[in-house]
């Protein structure tokens, strides 16, 4: 899922917008660390559950 959201944020222009007022999501997105194999560190992740939520809002999003 973390790779997933990844691709829709750097697809093309990008996909997804998001508004600047959602101060936590954007600093959960600045502060994410990968583990290695896709998962995400929540310890060295600020806000991690509110990234788990963003992620879990993109699933059933489809990109062509």
């Amino acid at each position: 899922m973390l790779a997933y959201a990844k691709k829709l944020m750097e697809y093309g222009s990008g996909v997804v917008a998001i508004n600047p007022r959602f101060t936590k999501l954007i600093t959960s997105l600045r502060t994410a660390v990968e583990k290695g194999e896709g998962t995400l560190d929540k310890e060295a992740t600020s806000h991690d559950d509110v990234l788990d939520a963003f992620r879990m809002s993109l699933q059933y999003w489809v990109s062509n």
